[in-house]
């Protein structure tokens, strides 16, 4: 009953004050919607598992190379070794993904993502085919009948749900294959997969060293991640002991979903994201404190004359909390539909630009239990220190000065100070982040790629290994591909290549002829790319010294290569280098010496780096892949051309899809865009905590000049200048602003460093971030005591003491 009451008083209360009711509404709503929208996307990528029950018992393992420090996967005889021994695993399956090419007479071919697993995966994960049947052991026998089992979202898209589908004939990179079953809504294990093979054994498979296998288990009854980490590790030294060729230095890590497909960099992005909403939340919360801080000075009188007739300090306190929590719930409200706006715009932007399919921003329990919490959390997190401030009164005091309020302006004088300086620290260190991160897209930005990306369009193709197996295959479908391409009107050259700019190499070891024999750990390294002879005019990137390749170059005589300018400073001492050789490591073993004809510009294949890497060039017919990238100079806009050239890929090869149609510009940005979106919303919420600062400094100071109206007013009549009120009004926020600035510069350099695993080319500690970052909060800052100054100066002193 008299919370009922405290609640309607409460709520009539607020409606008489609408100004600062709507400004406290409105603060922490954008506090809480940010936050909401935050943990939205955090709970997806970070807490969330796989959509079926008891995903939070499967386990992954993956191998590391400890002589190299890098991962690796398991080999099948370790997976069987593991299998035998370990026993915090209830069972043990392992996969590989391999994207495949799919043709069928149902449309054109596509590329979907596969994945080959063995006999057991389905039903050691709990989960049955809606239709048709599972994999069985025979399944995965060499010389079986290839079968295939469809996701929901394949079977839907491609074939229409059709039932008949079961039975059915496919061709998957050339292989005819029996589709046997097809898995629920949503089944994509383990991320994002659009089809499932049994794994069969193949004679480098059965090979200790190996690796390519994603080890996944079951937790056996009463097993921890730990005991099963713990079990793993001692069998992996076991095996090191006993095949030391092959498992030396070779180690594994047991993680759970998130750590083994949204680890590092995603992990830390999004829990930089929660930190920086929270620091939003936090000075939302500290700027409603200073505003019922300023309101509870005319309460003074109103709180006491409920003291006097007999109510109790913790019925004071709740009536003060209440109103508080009605605030916290309108700016509830409003936040969740900041949210719901903000989650699927946040979506829209990023599912275009690769966001994983098994990634879903929906808003869940958690996300609710969340947002229920922070809501009720500020209510009191705000109105705790105002409800304690004024329960405390002097109620003969307060009572005596009628109201003015002084009593309470002294009580909250340096609550409020402390409040304001807590704003600043916290805006400083988002500021900070935020323009680390802006400085970051920044340097990718600009970096040269050294290529006129304008004009071009790219797509893939991918060789099936079972149609071109051999070399000459290969090379003969490239030859009249290039023909076919360069026909097409409107193209200007056409290029067959392997990697695209921005978008990484092949690293390989290698050795410089003459230079003394290194240890294979020790062999200095370098990025290869396989190219045709019209790779460097459709980049239009010319070649400085030597001569391009040609296309006799790789079909018979000396192994050539193009080194570009970066390896030639590195491993000729930036020496003429044509004629010189060297040779590239597999596995260890030496290749055939490579001599160099030309040296090319350095075009960049990693933005993120600070210098162009060491690259070769290798001419396509001497390193025909099966894997290659189409580019394509056009002479007229190069989204028209898609269609021509998908013809002309079928028209050598009816099943062969192209995938990845896009322009270079496309590409070389899809490379950059973390840094856009996370920067801009970086940006986004420190101009937020910048304006909610401002705000917080201008009330405390605005309600200092109202409660020193009579002060100003004596000092003007002694005769004190228009620049001795600007000063003391400047000097109480200035004050303010450099003890908020010392603390948040000192954390900025400490919370940052968080950052610095995904900052590029700038440190965590930056001086000109830092200094732009008190530039513009002081900025803010002067602005924000601009007014009340203003105000101050025009106080009439006869209008003042009057007033008095």
């Amino acid at each position: 009953m008299h919370l009922l009451e405290d609640l309607r008083y409460g709520a009539r209360t607020l409606l008489k004050n609408p100004g600062f009711t709507a400004i406290a509404v409105t603060a922490l709503a954008l506090g809480i919607g940010v936050n909401a929208t935050v943990f939205t996307l955090a709970n997806a990528v970070l807490f969330r598992n796989l959509p079926f029950d008891d995903s939070d018992k499967i386990l992954y393992v993956q191998g590391r190379n400890d002589a190299r420090d890098r991962p690796t996967g398991i080999s099948l005889p370790d997976l069987r070794d593991f299998r035998g021994t370990v026993k915090a695993f209830s069972g043990m399956a392992g996969g590989t993904q391999q994207s495949a090419n799919v043709s069928d007479g149902n449309g054109l071919p596509d590329r979907y993502s596969g994945y080959q697993m063995t006999a057991n995966g389905f039903s050691l994960i709990g989960q049955k085919p809606m239709l048709g049947r599972d994999f069985l052991p025979e399944d995965e026998k060499p010389g079986s009948t290839p079968v295939a089992i469809l996701s929901h979202r394949m079977w839907q898209d491609r074939y229409g749900s059709d039932p008949a589908i079961l039975g059915r004939s496919i061709r998957v990179n050339e292989v005819p294959t029996t589709v046997i079953g097809v898995m629920p809504t949503g089944i994509r294990f383990p991320t994002d997969i659009d089809f499932w093979m049994p794994f069969v054994a193949t004679v480098q498979a059965e090979r200790r060293d190996s690796r390519y296998l994603l080890v996944f288990g079951r937790l056996a009854e009463r097993s921890t991640l730990r005991a099963a980490q713990t079990e793993m590790t001692t069998v992996a030294r076991r095996l090191a002991t006993e095949y030391p060729q092959t498992n030396k230095d070779v180690s594994v890590r047991v993680n759970n979903f998130t750590d083994q497909f949204n680890g590092g960099n995603i992990g830390m992005i999004f829990s930089a994201l929660l930190g920086a909403v929270g620091f939003v939340l936090l000075i939302a919360c500290a700027n409603v404190a200073n505003m019922l801080l300023a309101r509870a000075v005319g309460r003074t009188r109103e709180i006491s004359i409920r003291a006097a007739l007999g109510a109790s300090r913790w019925r004071v306190i709740r009536q003060l909390l209440v109103e508080s929590l009605l605030l916290s719930t309108a700016g509830g409200v409003i936040g969740y539909f900041i949210a719901a706006w903000g989650v699927p715009t946040f979506d829209r932007i990023v599912t275009p630009l690769g966001k994983p399919g098994f990634i879903q921003f929906t808003m869940d329990y958690r996300v609710f239990a969340y947002f229920a919490a922070i809501t009720i959390g500020t209510g009191i997190l705000f109105g705790l220190a105002p409800a304690l401030r004024l329960s405390k009164l002097d109620v003969n005091t307060a009572l005596k000065e009628g109201g003015r309020g002084s009593s309470g302006a002294g009580r909250g004088k340096y609550l409020a100070g402390f409040l304001v300086v807590t704003e600043m620290a916290l805006a400083v260190v988002l500021l900070a982040g935020a323009g680390l991160m802006i400085r970051s897209f920044l340097n990718i930005y600009r970096a040269q790629v050294g290529v006129n990306s304008a004009d071009v369009l790219t797509m893939r193709i991918n060789l099936p290994e079972a149609k071109y197996a051999k070399t000459d295959q290969r090379i003969a479908f490239y030859d009249r591909l290039a023909t076919r391409l360069a026909a097409i009107p409107g193209v200007q050259t056409a290029s067959i290549l392997s990697e695209l700019p921005s978008q990484g190499s092949n690293n390989v070891a290698l050795e410089v002829e003459g230079s003394a024999p290194i240890e294979e750990r020790a062999r200095p390294t370098a990025g290869s790319l396989v190219v045709d002879q019209n790779y460097f005019q459709v980049m239009q990137a010319p070649i400085l010294r030597g001569r391009d390749l040609t296309a006799s170059d790789g079909v018979a005589g000396t192994p050539v290569a193009i080194v570009n300018q970066r390896f030639l400073d590195k491993y000729f001492n930036g020496q003429d280098a044509i004629g010189k050789r060297f040779r590239t490591f597999d596995q260890n073993v030496a290749q055939p010496w490579l001599t160099v004809v030309g040296v090319a510009p350095d075009i960049r294949q990693n933005t993120t780096t600070p210098e162009p890497e060491p690259l070769f060039y290798v001419p396509l017919r001497q390193e025909p892949r099966r894997w290659m990238t189409i580019a394509l100079r056009a002479k007229v806009p190069p989204a028209t051309l898609g269609s021509a050239a998908r013809k002309e890929v079928q028209a050598v090869d009816e099943n062969l899809p192209v995938f990845e149609l896009r322009t270079l510009e496309e590409q070389i940005g899809r490379q950059t865009w973390p840094y856009r979106v996370f920067g801009g919303m970086f940006a986004i919420f420190a101009a937020v905590a910048l304006g909610l600062a401002s705000m917080g400094l201008y009330a405390v100071i605005a309600h200092s000049v109202s409660q020193r109206t009579q002060e100003i007013g004596v000092r003007v009549a002694l005769g004190a200048s228009s620049g001795t009120i600007l000063r003391m009004v400047f000097g109480q926020g200035m004050r303010q602003l450099a003890i908020g600035l010392a603390v948040g510069l000192a954390a900025a350099i400490g919370v940052t460093r968080v950052l610095q695993g995904i900052l590029v080319q700038v440190s965590p500690s930056d001086p000109t971030t830092l200094i732009l970052v008190t530039l513009v909060l002081s900025a803010a800052a002067m602005l924000g005591c601009a007014i009340p100054a203003r105000r101050a100066i025009r106080v009439d002193p006869v209008e003042a003491l009057r007033h008095e």
